[in-house]
């Protein structure tokens, strides 16, 4: 694509970022003086449905307009062309530098109390203009507000996400008019459509799929919050009664400032502010003299044309002041955004993503290494991801003593940061890299044996500290016990951000590294698939604690797992369909764009075929653009179906719960683990009692086992499921290590017929397909024997009691 010539006159000349939709790129203007820099964003659609194109056709044009009418506002992106041209879509928009908010409020940053009232003061002018158009954002988060460089002005970006009024003319469309008054808006009540958000940031309704436009102010409160405590929203706790945020502990501003980012951010959305209009006048009172107020950004990256002494470029275009290939290393991709973007045959996902690549164009240069070795620019940018206790990964829980700590091991005093670590440990018992730093810094480097652990961080903070539990408790344990033949086991940390790509580049990095024996990671099916080719070419030994796509069974002889395979719950799921219900004609719903979820409705079946009892009489695609649980429900009617399995992924649990709540208990409803999490039980509530899910033992057979009462000593709160398999993938590599401490002596050993290592409540053994030999255990939803809500019990006999998890969250897979 370098070098050609798009629209008869764009001429791409760098390639920014690609994806499954199309690519981004810069490219400069042929018809204009001086040839000035762009941005052109290329969209396939491959569909050969001549009505699917035109709806695309339609909606592009629909999305193109109102990304025109936004882009009038001085601090929203220009869109300066658009076009169709060999069966593809462009948009050419304006090149913005500068920085994301993320760099300011990252990695513990804090904005002091006057620079976050400028903050709120920017973004709502802008949000003001917004919501007048009738548009929602949906996707507000620091990654799309960009610092401008030639003003400091914040710049809101990204509008893949938002909707209007007249995107959509369907049942389902997310609109609202613009609200009748600035202080008081009435919106017209919207229908659920495919809940698309960022994790931490998007308020409830949005996560049902009905945003409001207070949904945009709810996510900049958080923003805000985020800027004063130096916390990920995620890291936050909440009121568990009444869903609200609890964080005026964790800095000390003025009584004013903390009341309106409380109501910005009610759980509710009839106790917040309805208008970004109405918050600024909240704003207004707190600050009568905000108009000289003083903005604090970080130094703005500016870059230039290669070759060209005086930047060029159309007006109110940021011009570039150094040579791009230096600088183009970091694509803004941090916060992982929900919303079934998988299907791209569908003309209706063109409405979401079509606007949505990111805007800030400090791109990588190579976004994906087909390669064994990475290229020095992802080398550097990967190694911040990677730590054996030189940095903090996660950073919503900054520590003085930590951050000191950190600091001392980076240079070799290892006496100095055992004590801090320590200290530390007593602040934050529940912190599995502190624990893990400490367990390294307690032993010889030279004389360990190095493993590494890859979670996803970014994505799911919450996840990741679960599995690493699982993997410190592990290290502690073998390294109490005497080590591994003698030796201490030191383990790395790497954040994949449960990124397929980020994935591949994290396991081509850890290869390089001749000290490290083996993995334990990754989290989902998608970023193992990504990785274990780069694992088998380096003859090194991955167990993931997570992954379950069938697609991993003997995928490769260096790859094992402690989570089943999806045959196991399709099976389980299957005989009772048809042993206990009774019924034969089963409808399915799942989300295309994950492999865990096809793979466990391929497997749901093939179950169902070869008992040559039952067939699926219905396959309901929650990636659906158009979806529409109402609507799903009825085509699910007219087969005449008699159970409906949920085989989602937990990325589109929120889609499943509507389908669960339309459902109504009229038909039967089944699931996946993706299903097993607190939220199932908040949300569905009693349109979920009865329904029966299949999750792996590890799950529900923690309660009573030695582990469990390890793990309330170590970290003084319960262990998880995920906390139980990663230790059992960690004791086993564990194990291997021992016995022959190489990377093809560990694969050797774990694939001996007679290997088997202590797990969490059984002992740990693989099958030659590298799949574990564990077993599958049902249950059931049902209102709680004492006090109100739901709970889950098991069904397996003698086994009356609650299965009621402390944090349970769904598998991130």
């Amino acid at each position: 694509m370098l070098g050609a010539i798009k629209g008869g006159r764009y001429r791409i000349i760098q390639s920014l970022s690609a994806g499954g939709f199309g690519h981004t790129y810069i490219a400069e203007d042929l018809q204009r003086p001086g040839h000035p820099w762009c941005v052109l964003k290329q969209f396939r659609f491959s569909s050969p449905d001549p009505t699917l194109l035109q709806q695309a056709q339609r909606m592009f044009a629909q999305e193109a307009e109102t990304l025109e009418k936004l882009g009038r506002h001085d601090r929203i992106p220009q869109l300066l062309a658009y076009f169709e041209e060999g069966g593809e879509f462009y948009l050419i928009q304006e090149l913005i530098t500068g920085q994301p908010l993320t760099f300011e409020i990252s990695h513990g940053h804090r904005l002091s109390e006057a620079q976050v009232l400028d903050l709120l003061q920017d973004v709502l002018e802008t949000l003001v203009f917004v919501h007048d158009h009738g548009v929602i954002h949906r996707d507000l988060k620091p990654d799309n507000l960009m610092r401008r460089s030639t003003d400091d002005r914040l710049v809101l970006i990204d509008f893949g996400a938002v909707k209007t009024q007249d995107a959509f003319q369907t049942p389902v469309a997310i609109t609202q008019p613009p609200p009748t008054s600035q202080l008081h808006p009435h919106p017209h009540p919207s229908q659920p459509s495919i809940p698309v958000y960022t994790s931490g940031y998007a308020a409830s309704e949005q996560c049902l799929g009905r945003p409001q436009y207070s949904s945009d102010l709810y996510a900049l409160g958080m923003i805000a919050i985020q800027a004063l405590t130096g916390q990920h929203p995620t890291q936050l706790p909440s009121d568990a009664q009444t869903g609200e945020l609890i964080w005026h502990d964790r800095v000390r501003v003025s009584s004013e400032l903390r009341t309106l980012l409380d109501q910005m951010t009610r759980f509710h959305v009839r106790d917040r502010y309805h208008s970004a209009g109405e918050v600024l006048q909240a704003l207004a009172q707190l600050r009568p003299h905000s108009e000289g107020g003083t903005q604090m950004p970080l130094s703005p990256l500016q870059v230039q044309r290669p070759g060209s002494s005086v930047p060029a470029g159309p007006a109110g275009v940021t011009q570039l002041d150094h040579p791009l290939p230096t600088l183009l290393q970091r694509r803004w991709l941090n916060g992982r955004t929900i919303g079934g973007l998988g299907a791209v045959a569908s003309a209706g996902v063109l409405a979401t993503v079509l606007l949505g690549w990111p805007q800030a164009w400090f791109s990588r240069l190579q976004v994906q290494s087909s390669g064994p070795t990475l290229s020095p620019i992802l080398k550097d940018q990967t190694s911040k991801r990677v730590s054996g206790g030189e940095q903090i990964l996660f950073n919503n829980n900054l520590l003085p003593a930590k951050v000191e700590a950190v600091a001392k091991m980076k240079q070799g005093e290892l006496k100095a940061a055992i004590a801090l670590l320590e200290q530390a440990r007593q602040q934050a018992p529940a912190d599995p890299e502190n624990l893990i730093y400490l367990n390294n810094a307690r032993i010889d480097p030279t004389t360990a044996y190095t493993i590494a652990a890859v979670v996803p961080i970014g994505s799911n903070p919450q996840s990741a500290q679960e599995l690493l539990r699982g993997v410190a408790q592990a290290q502690w344990q073998l390294n109490q016990s005497g080590g591994l033949g003698g030796k201490p086991l030191k383990v790395t940390i790497a954040d994949d951000q449960n990124q397929p790509e980020t994935a591949q580049q994290i396991a081509q990095y850890l290869v390089a590294d001749p000290t490290i024996l083996g993995v334990v990671g990754h989290g989902t099916s998608d970023t193992s698939l990504a990785a274990v080719d780069v694992y088998q070419r380096a003859s090194m030994v991955a167990i993931s604690p997570l992954s379950s796509a069938v697609q991993l069974s003997g995928i490769s002889r260096y790859f094992f797992r402690t989570m089943p395979s999806d045959r196991l719950p399709a099976k389980q799921l299957s005989e009772y369909i048809l042993n206990q219900l009774k019924k034969h004609k089963v409808a399915i719903a799942y989300n295309s764009n994950s492999k865990y979820s096809q793979s466990l409705k391929a497997e749901i079946k093939n179950s169902l075929f070869y008992s040559s009892r039952g067939e699926v009489v219905a396959e309901i695609n929650l990636n659906q653009p158009d979806f529409n649980p109402i609507e799903a429900l009825e085509a699910i009617a007219q087969k005449k179906a008699e159970v409906l399995i949920l085989a989602n992924s937990s990325d589109a649990s929120d889609r499943a719960l509507l389908l669960l709540q339309a459902n109504q208990n009229r038909l039967p409803l089944l699931a996946g683990d993706a299903m097993y999490s607190n939220k199932t039980l908040q949300v569905g509530s009693q349109n979920a009692q009865g329904m029966v899910l299949a999750v792996p033992t590890q799950q529900v057979g923690l309660e009573k086992s030695q582990f469990q009462v390890q793990a309330n000593r170590l970290w003084q709160r319960e262990a998880t499921w995920r906390s139980a398999l990663a230790y059992d993938a960690t004791m086993a590599m564990g194990r291997a290590i021992a016995q022959a401490p190489t990377r093809q002596g560990i694969q050797n050993v774990l694939s001996n017929p007679q290997f088997t290592a202590p797990g969490s409540t059984r002992p740990v053994q693989f099958l030659p397909t590298g799949d574990p030999q564990g077993a599958i255990q049902l249950v059931q939803v049902w209102r709680k024997r004492r006090g109100q809500g739901y709970e889950f019990r098991s069904l397996q006999p003698n086994s009356p009691s609650a299965v009621t998890p402390k944090k349970i969250n769904s598998p991130s897979r």
